[in-house]
């Protein structure tokens, strides 16, 4: 059975809530240059507005404000708000940066608002991610753009299942996530042309990324058992490496771009 929208809503409000004093640093910079060269290709720039959809502490947004734009960024959390409020203004960057408090599934924006919709590493927290793209593809102008970028899993269900189970442990927010496919999918659902689709991966230790997602102490072990038990059966799309203080696991991410015709 699909997730209900309402749970879900309410454990991503919580979980970000208790995060939300960390999470600046923590993602500060992380795998931006993708985006960045993302809208640099879509000629975004001054005078140009972009919906940043599940804004957060405003990462996803940085790149946009210092090509010269400015970014309406939507969340559902207010202390991620506050702390990107706080983030951006450090930065020197508040003024062409506003928020709105509200669920991505409902923007409160007019059709055809803005030049350009965002949404980074939020779609795994979705429990309908099809209708945020919708908001998404809705509040962009004719010939403009949407970029989706996200962590990514394989398209076969058999390699899915063998991460998805440990990832669930990891990070219990966590709803589904995506593989191109699944992205590219959402585009041409919605009639939009897709013009930029990559996937791309970087290794990461273990630690970091239990402390990306929060994970509780007690459920560490159980997540290091089950990558220890990838890395000795093989073939895993995450591909762990080494042992202990060592251990490394292999990130995906994906980032499509289409045009609105």
């Amino acid at each position: 059975m699909p997730p209900d929208p309402a749970d879900a809503a309410r454990v991503n409000l919580e979980s970000f809530t208790r995060r939300a004093d960390c999470f600046t640093e923590r993602t500060r910079g992380d795998n931006i240059p993708p985006l960045a060269r993302a809208a640099a290709s879509i000629g975004f720039g001054p005078g140009r507005w972009a919906a940043d959809f599940g804004v957060g502490t405003g990462n996803s947004a940085v790149p946009f404000l210092q090509m010269g734009g400015r970014v309406l960024g939507v969340d559902l959390t207010p202390a991620m708000i506050r702390s990107g409020r706080r983030r951006l203004a450090g930065e020197g960057l508040a003024r062409g940066a506003h928020f709105v408090l509200a669920l991505c599934e409902r923007a409160p924006l007019p059709d055809g608002a803005v030049d350009c919709a965002v949404c980074r590493n939020t779609f795994h927290h979705l429990a309908a991610p099809g209708e945020v793209f919708g908001e998404m593809a809705r509040v962009v102008k004719p010939g403009g753009h949407v970029i989706l970028m996200d962590h990514c899993y394989p398209d076969d269900a058999a390699g899915r299942a063998r991460i998805e189970e440990i990832d669930r442990v990891r990070e219990p927010a966590m709803v589904r996530i995506l593989s191109l496919k699944d992205m590219r999918a959402l585009f041409a659902e919605r009639g939009l042309e897709v013009v930029r689709a990559e996937s791309m991966s970087r290794r990461d230790s273990f630690e970091n990324w239990m402390a990306g997602a929060g994970t509780e102490a007690a459920s560490v072990p159980l997540v290091r058992a089950g990558v220890e038990r990838l890395r000795d059966e093989g073939g895993s799309w995450m591909a762990p490496e080494g042992e202990g203080a060592a251990l490394t696991v292999l990130r995906w991410d994906a980032l499509v771009v289409g045009r609105k015709g």
